[in-house]
Order: structure tokens, then sequence, then C-alpha cells
């Protein structure tokens, strides 16, 4: 058997580099594909929709008429999921996002990433949508032809970063029957972490990592596929092969060289031979923001048209462009996207939020400012305003300014994370003055 690294781009080959790793393994000629794909979850609480990137993930590997879908987790925020309503709402996004997979009827197989671990709302409504309806359990396996796929689950209550117990011994008997097909796992939490998550991976626990990984080797495992750290990453570490996919979504981890790029893995099993393709995808909306960011206004624009497009209901596209269209100073073309962003976000106090919070994100502080005070104008109580709004002023260096504006924010959240943060922020600059 080969497995063979193919790379779409000279770039990408040059920096990830390609290899072959032979094994004794002979399997009766039989070909099917499959896709890998994860960490797609929304950047913030304030961009809660499923990010741009990942619409186009799922449009490219349905494309390839996959015979299943591994998903290595986090598929949403989960963080700020304090009610069942709140949960619901997050996965049922994530499930609209998803449509194109299902109308297909593509088997999409999700591991639990710690994003839907965060709350107990959060974690219930995952597992009752996504555990396996035969064995009631977030792990569990499933045949294609000559291959075994495995989804484990590396958040369990009480068994995070691990896995033992039950889970274990199941993974021990099921691995034994699996003997002499292609065996592929996918798991949240990496065995080998790279740039990030180097304290709470399953290297948190070195012995029962190793046991794992030997566990793994035993029975001639051909890949582990895992997320959890947004990038792409291959590694081959005492003859067991890792490969971290976590680019569908989430905000990227490190540099282009650490693999910060948006993709997803397509795999092709032919009898002994196995090609993993490495698929990165160019998305228009972080790059045109990044443009906006470095003030190449009309950049911006043309990579914000390119993006509405590609999928003309998503917000982000038209954000960018709004605001561009406004530094531009075309009224008639900006007029047409506040109209278009009304339609899509609802209300012009969020129209005028998510503009001032993507300004503040590019450094246009004016902009964000104008925004901002349109939004407050809108609605004096609203917590995400106030605290967008304190974070604002404080880049501005408007010290007494941000400090009110974060007493305002405080009361209005019941938020631990944001209420964590505010009170740290005050303390902070209550020094600068």
């Amino acid at each position: 058997m080969k497995r063979k690294f193919l790379g779409v781009c000279v770039l990408l080959v040059f920096l990830f580099g390609c290899g072959t790793i032979p094994t004794a393994k002979h399997h009766e000629e039989q070909t099917l594909n499959f896709v890998v794909m994860g960490d797609n979850r929304p950047a913030n609480v304030f961009r809660p929709e499923q990010p741009y990137i990942y619409h186009k993930v799922v449009e490219k590997a349905v494309e390839l008429d996959p015979v299943l879908i591994l998903n290595t987790g986090d598929l949403v925020l989960g963080y700020d999921a304090y009610s069942q309503d709140k949960a619901r709402e997050e996965f049922d996004d994530f499930e609209k996002a998803t449509e194109p997979i299902r109308e297909k009827n593509i088997p999409l197989y999700i591991t639990m990433g710690n994003h839907s671990g965060y709350t107990e709302f959060a974690r219930e409504a995952f597992a009752k949508r996504y555990k396996n309806k035969e064995t009631g359990t977030l792990y569990y396996s499933v045949d294609e032809k000559n291959c075994h796929f495995i989804v484990l689950c590396s958040e369990l209550e009480n068994e995070t970063s691990q896995i033992t117990g039950k889970q274990l011994e199941w993974l021990k008997g099921d691995l034994k029957r699996a003997e002499g097909k292609h065996i592929f796992v996918t798991l949240h939490r990496p065995l080998y972490p790279k740039i990030k998550h180097l304290k709470d991976s399953l290297n948190k626990y070195p012995e029962k990592r190793d046991e794992l990984a030997g566990l793994f080797k035993q029975y001639n495992v051909d890949m582990v596929f895992v997320g959890h750290v947004h990038v792409y990453n291959f590694s081959v570490v005492g003859g067991l092969g890792q490969i971290i996919a976590g680019g569908s979504g989430a905000p990227l981890a490190g540099i282009l060289e650490d693999g910060a790029f948006n993709h997803f893995i397509h795999v092709i099993v032919n009898g002994d031979n196995i090609d993993y393709r490495l698929l990165p995808l160019e998305n228009e909306v972080a790059q045109a923001a990044q443009l906006m960011k470095e003030g190449r206004v009309q950049g911006t624009l043309s990579l914000a048209k390119k993006a509405v497009e590609t999928f003309p209901d998503h917000p982000m596209p038209h954000i960018i462009a709004t605001a561009g269209y406004k530094s531009a100073g075309r009224t008639l073309e900006y007029n047409a996207e506040i109209t278009k962003l009304l339609s899509i976000l609802g209300s012009e106090e969020e129209v005028f939020f998510r503009l001032g919070e993507f300004c503040l994100t590019v450094k246009r502080l004016d902009l964000s400012d104008f925004y901002l005070s349109k939004a407050l104008a809108m609605d004096n109580d609203s917590f995400k305003v106030w605290y967008t709004y304190a974070q604002l002023k404080t880049e501005q260096k408007q010290y007494p300014a941000a400090l009110e504006m974060y007493k305002k924010a405080l009361p209005l959240t019941h938020d631990h994370y944001f209420k964590k943060d505010i009170e740290k922020q005050i303390e902070k600059i209550g020094k600068l003055i």
C-alpha cells in the first residue's frame, strides 16, 4: 500500500512536502473516495453564522461525490450556548450550511469537538443530533467496501483529552474486528499537536496517548484524522500517520508556513493504494478583509464582489463591500449594499453594529466609530455595542471613554467569559488613566 500526498499547487508541495509510506497490506481491487474536513465554527459571538469559507468547502466537497464525509469537530461556537434554544439555533445554522451534503444523501460522520462541550446545552444538542443511533454512543465505526472508519470522542465528560475507559475497551474489540481492512480513525484532539493546543490535546496524558498510538500501530491504522488546531499538518510519529485538517472556517492559527490556510482533504482508496490529496481553497472574504486593513480599497471591492457572486446571501461579503464603498465614496453602490444587508440581518441596528465590528477588526477606526455610534443611538442597552465600542475607544487610546463604556457593558451580560474579560480590561485601563 502506498500513501501519496498530492499537493494541488507547487507552493504547497514546497512548503509541506509529500511522502510515500509502503506497507505490506494486500487488498482486493476496490475503489472509493471520501472527504475529511473540520473546525468550521464561527469566529466569535458577533459573527454567529457559519463562515463564508465553510460554504465553499461544502460546495467543493460535494462536487467530488464522496462515499462519505468525516468532520473532525467544532461545528459551532458553543461557549455562548447557555440555553436549549441558543444551542439549537447554532446547530440549526450548521445544518443549514451543510444542506448540500444532506441533499446528496452523503453520509456525514462527525466527531465531537471541545466547542460542543463547553456548556451542558451544547453537549446535549450535539449528542442528540450526532451520536450513533444504533449504539447510542459518540464513538462508533462504519464500513465501506474494503475500508473501516472509526469515529472516536476526545470530549467525553470527565475524559477529555483522552481515549480511556469503556471507549478504549470498545476500540480494542473494534480494531480486532476490522483486521484486513484499510482503517481510518477520526477524533478531535490530536495525538501530536502542532502550533497550538500543545497542552490540551491527547499529549496531556502521554502514557494514555502512547497506549492509544501503540494500539493504532498494532492494527495497522492507515491514518488518524484530527482537528482542534486550525491548520493543515501531516506528520508520522513512530510509524503512525496523523493529518490535522482544521481549516474549514474557524480562525486560522499561525502563518502560511505553519499550514494556516483553508483546506480539506480528499482521500482516494484504490486497492492497496491510498492517495491523500490536500485541497486548499481561496478565501475571498479573508483576503478582502486583509486588503481593507492595508487600505487597498479597490482590491477589497474586487474580492468582495467575487465573494458576493459566490454566496449572495452570506452577510460577510456584503459587510466588506459596504465598508469599501463607503471608503471609496461610491454612494449608489453603498446604499444598495445597506439595503441588501438589511434584508439579510433583519435590522438597521444589527447592520450598523456588524459594520462597526468589522471596521474595528481591520483597523478602520473612524469608520468603526461612525457605525457604532449609529448602532448605539438605536439601542442604548445593547451589550455587544457597548462592549465593542469600548474596544474601539481603547484602540483609539481614549481611555476614560473606554472605561465608562466597559462599565456600561458589564451589567448587560451574564456571560462569564465577557464578565471576566471586562473586569480585566477595567483594571488594565484604570492603571493607564
